[in-house]
């Protein structure tokens, strides 16, 4: 790891866990977990905000710690088997509680290119077992067509935990006719709940971001 790495994680670390909960640990008298080794790749955290975007390079504390093919096995087949195909294609990043039998797993996965998918999974506890998984930041560009996906996970007044995902996307028509040099682009936000096991959508792919939440994206990634 650099030093450059090691600031980032440090600042992040301070700024995630101040006042918040710790992860979860097994409670007394459970089973540990057949997966112990592999949650071991994830660093720990607290949750308040954090926004999250698809590195640009190895300097971003969303690049991750490579996970050997033992550690593959612990995600859904989809994922692992693009692992398994052409290696290294999963990386841990973070850990963090989201309720009493909860984890959240943040990961680098495998992509359409390369591995710059950025995934939130969730970890049943009770279950060993990952149940299921949304993206929260990618970033990719083919043939004039260009996407970037961000998010921000926050706990909203009554700390419940969700997360605000904004995607850009674009077409460069120059690739079609070199006359016409414009660019066609369009934002979309989705708002989800994810503190209960039923992750529910508060809204969809709205053009326009709603008052509410402009404090806490004034501040977008460069496009």
């Amino acid at each position: 790891m650099t030093m450059k790495q090691l600031f980032y994680l440090i600042c992040l670390y301070a700024v995630c866990s101040c006042g918040q909960q710790e992860p979860i640990n097994a409670k007394p008298g459970t089973k540990e977990s057949k997966h112990k080794k592999t949650l071991a790749y994830f660093f720990n955290i607290g949750i308040d905000t954090l926004e999250v975007s698809s590195p640009q390079d190895s300097s971003s504390y969303f690049y991750g710690k490579e996970i050997d093919s033992a550690g593959a096995m612990m995600f859904p087949e989809d994922i692992r088997q693009r692992h398994f195909s052409d290696p290294p294609q999963l990386f841990g990043i973070f850990k963090f509680a989201i309720d009493s039998n909860r984890l959240g797993l943040i990961a680098r996965t495998p992509s359409e290119y390369v591995p710059s998918s950025i995934k939130l999974f969730f970890f049943d506890l009770k279950k060993d077992t990952i149940t299921n998984y949304i993206e929260l930041g990618e970033t990719w560009g083919d043939a004039g067509d260009f996407m970037q996906l961000n998010s921000w996970l926050f706990r909203d007044s009554s700390k419940h935990l969700q997360t605000l995902i904004w995607e850009h996307q674009g077409h460069d028509n120059s690739v079609d006719d070199p006359k016409d040099t414009t660019i066609a682009t369009a934002d979309y936000y989705t708002l989800l709940d994810i503190s209960t096991p039923r992750i529910d959508t508060i809204f969809e792919r709205k053009e326009k971001l709603p008052k509410q939440f402009e404090q806490l994206v004034k501040a977008k990634p460069k496009k």
